[in-house]
């Protein structure tokens, strides 16, 4: 009890000291102030003093709270009303054209809405738009906005949200701002949007909320995303009762009806934290049967692919689960859904098709704590493709992690036709996925300032308006929340994030603690082999394996799994000597190639970006090109040819079609394993199952023969090791794997024998 009282009297204290420092400033300043001081009179003053008219007086009420304050609204709204400018970036860049528009605006009062939309898109483009409300006050200040400047495709209606009418059967752009929390009728109102909205139209709204877990339980896959969506108790109640004296209701039913009425195409869940933490939400949706065509190029008739189906597929031939022996979660998550008739999952209403559905309250992504692990992937792909020689006809399943390898792969000048990124952490998926919605959406320069530089201006503005019409509603909420701070150019950027960033920094500190930062740079600036051996032996290699760095850092078990994400397992295949190990993979890789030319891996974890001279391949003219480059044939990209699995590996593998994987890399995954459990058996059983006849299976290892690969042989597998690292020689540029592994399924599944261990 002591702790909800306090949580009151600071949410208390928050509200009433914003008050009293507007009042203060009121008295002292210019109009502006005295503004904000009569709003905080009738918002949070009046209402306690002059009860309003219930019932059929809606617009009695209105005009009585709006009356004495419609010529300051705009003035004062902007410091409460947050997320407005957003949420019409945000629809504006869903709408599937940009003219002949028609828009309604429903309770848009004043119409600074439609003023600054004129900035996102011309009001020119629209061949109508109609601001409705009950406010004769607010519309005459919306009358005179609209006639200075000069529009007359610009109509204000003082009507009902929930019985206007206009000369439109259809309309292609539906909003509320900060309106529908205010409009008694909102199941009319909402019924009504629904009868007015063009099949291919949105509708959007930005409104105050508050949720909690009972209000989303049996539809968690229609809303897009629980980033920050339950509020606290406290929160919860606090804002209600606050609110509901000014007849603002912030019950969860109205942005419920909301989701059950349209499919929830983007989701954004947030607070107005210099106001006492009040919570809001920015909502995108469309018409629940919008993308009837989409579930078949999602599905097909095997699990997570969408290779194999046709583009138009009727509503009626939606196949149930009975009648397929391969199907996706996602699907299952449709069939479930259309029963209950609910919307289809958010997952199925957006523009690409990259991300495979995935349960958000799967307990396994708690180990994550919603962070990636890895902002920049480790495994060096001009192996994987000098070993694997990946063609055209290649499908490929691949682990994700940051996403590097990924595209890699997509880059080359013959592709593989499919490819499979799996990784169990969701945000690792949000990485990726990112990433290939930059390559669709930004020019060259600005991918180069993302993912090169890690550093960009403005996130947030580059999100909203070019990057989320290419994004799932997850990843939105994910990098909205976390994008600025990630990518600000005055911080450290994005490869200083994610669980390894920890590795990266302590080295840091130790390179300044031992007065080695001067060499680092100069090591990474090197022209010849000559120079960066004799700036390693001499300057830094004595002071980075002196014994009190070795047992603190490298021979630390919990520095090597916290930090560096190296398991207790694969701690042990390293050999007596971990220090040794370490030395084994960063000698040689210094007599391999320059650091700053040729080994991009190391030049970023010590100067913590890419130089345009090294770097990934798809961050290079030519990879840009490769990769977004159109088949005039079928009209795609490489890009269409990525799929996005937030699963495990043997879920996955057991869900894709029976032989329909060629190469499957799984990075140094089984090393985690413990070598007496049966995790081992049951993948290297899965991805048999999954991969044709000869397909073969890429594996590192931080041992020169690691266990398993008997198992691997014992169940119908050819292994040949395509490197194996010696002692004062390295394998890859990277070399921080004892070998890497090649097994080639060479047994038909109908001769499956019993399981071998």
């Amino acid at each position: 009890m002591e702790q909800i009282l306090s949580s009151v009297e600071d949410n208390l204290l928050i509200v009433y000291s914003t008050i009293s420092i507007i009042v203060i400033s009121a008295i002292a300043v210019n109009q502006t102030a005295r503004s904000l001081l009569l709003f905080c009179w009738n918002c949070f003053v009046v209402p306690f003093f002059h009860k309003k008219k219930n019932g059929i007086e809606q617009q009695s009420n209105l005009e009585l709270f709006y009356k004495n304050q419609a010529h300051i609204y705009d003035k004062t709204r902007e410091y409460l009303l947050k997320g407005r400018e957003e949420c019409l970036k945000l629809a504006v860049n869903h709408l599937e054209s940009q003219k002949d528009l028609v828009w309604v605006d429903i309770g848009g009062g004043t119409g600074s809405n439609i003023e600054y939309m004129n900035s996102v898109l011309p009001i020119s483009n629209f061949k109508k738009v109609y601001l409705v409300d009950l406010s004769p006050s607010l519309c005459d200040i919306a009358i005179n906005r609209f006639k200075n400047n000069g529009w007359s495709n610009v109509e204000v209606l003082i009507a009902d949200a929930s019985s206007f009418k206009i000369p439109y059967e259809k309309v292609d752009l539906i909003t509320f701002s900060y309106s529908l929390s205010m409009i008694p009728t909102y199941y009319n109102t909402i019924d009504n949007a629904v009868n007015l909205l063009s099949q291919s139209g949105i509708i959007a709204s930005v409104d105050f909320g508050i949720q909690s877990n009972d209000t989303s339980i049996g539809r968690i896959n229609t809303l897009g995303g629980l980033i920050n969506r339950n509020s606290s108790w406290i929160n919860r109640n606090f804002w209600r009762i606050w609110f509901e004296a000014d007849k603002v209701f912030l019950d969860s039913a109205r942005r419920n009806y909301l989701e059950y009425k349209f499919g929830t195409v983007k989701s954004i869940n947030t607070y107005n934290k210099k106001l006492g933490k009040i919570p809001y939400y920015i909502w995108v949706g469309c018409h629940k049967s919008k993308n009837e065509n989409l579930i078949h190029r999602i599905n097909s008739h095997v699990t997570e692919s969408p290779y194999l189906s046709p583009v138009k597929t009727s509503s009626a031939s939606i196949i149930s689960v009975d009648d397929q022996p391969y199907m996706s979660k996602g699907h299952e998550a449709l069939i479930d859904n259309l029963s209950k008739n609910l919307p289809y999952p958010s997952i199925y209403y957006q523009k690409e098709i990259w991300r495979v559905y995935f349960d958000d309250l799967n307990p396994q992504y708690n180990q994550f704590k919603n962070q990636y692990i890895y902002a920049f992937t480790w495994e060096d792909p001009r192996e994987d493709h000098k070993i694997l020689k990946f063609n055209e006809n290649d499908t490929v399943l691949a682990i994700t992690s940051a996403g590097d390898n990924i595209l890699h792969y997509a880059c080359l000048p013959n592709p593989p036709k499919k490819i499979h990124a799996v990784d169990l952490n969701p945000c690792q998926g949000h990485l990726l996925e990112l990433k290939l919605s930059a390559f669709r959406n930004l020019p060259k320069d600005q991918i180069w300032s993302l993912f090169g530089e890690g550093k960009i201006d403005n996130f947030k503005e580059l999100l909203l308006t070019k990057l989320s019409k290419s994004i799932s509603s997850n990843n939105l909420q994910y990098w909205f929340e976390r994008g600025n701070k990630t990518f600000d150019p005055k911080g450290q950027g994005l490869y200083d994030t994610g669980s390894t960033r920890w590795a990266l920094r302590l080295a840091k500190y130790i390179f300044t603690l031992c007065g080695l930062n001067k060499h680092i740079r100069q090591l990474c600036e090197c022209t010849t082999m000559k120079e960066q051996v004799e700036i390693w032996n001499n300057k830094i290699k004595p002071h980075l394996f002196n014994p009190i760095v070795a047992t603190l850092l490298i021979g630390n078990p919990i520095f090597l799994w916290k930090a560096l994400g190296v398991p207790p397992n694969q701690a042990k295949m390293m050999g007596p000597s971990v220090m040794k190990y370490v030395v084994d993979t960063l000698d040689p890789v210094i007599n391999r190639s320059l650091i700053s030319s040729d080994n991009y891996f190391y030049y970023l974890t010590l100067m913590g970006k890419y130089s345009k001279q090294n770097c990934p391949d798809y961050l290079t003219a030519k990879g840009y090109n490769n990769i977004t480059r159109v088949d005039p044939k079928t009209g795609e990209s490489p890009l269409d040819h990525i799929r996005l699995h937030t699963d495990t590996l043997n879920d996955v593998f057991y869900r894709l079609k029976e032989s329909s994987l060629t190469i499957a890399i799984i990075m140094d995954h089984m090393d985690w394993f413990d070598p007496n459990g049966k995790d081992a058996v049951n993948e290297i059983l899965a991805v048999k199952k999954a991969l044709c006849k000869n397909g073969r299976v890429m594996l590192r290892s931080a041992a020169q023969y690691p266990w398993y690969i008997k198992i691997f042989e014992q169940n119908g597998f050819r292994c040949e090791p395509a490197a194996i690292r010696e002692s004062g020689e390295s394998i890859d540029r990277i070399n921080m794997y004892a070998s890497t592994w090649v097994c080639t399924k060479i047994e038909d599944k109908r001769r499956m024998s019993s399981l071998r261990i």
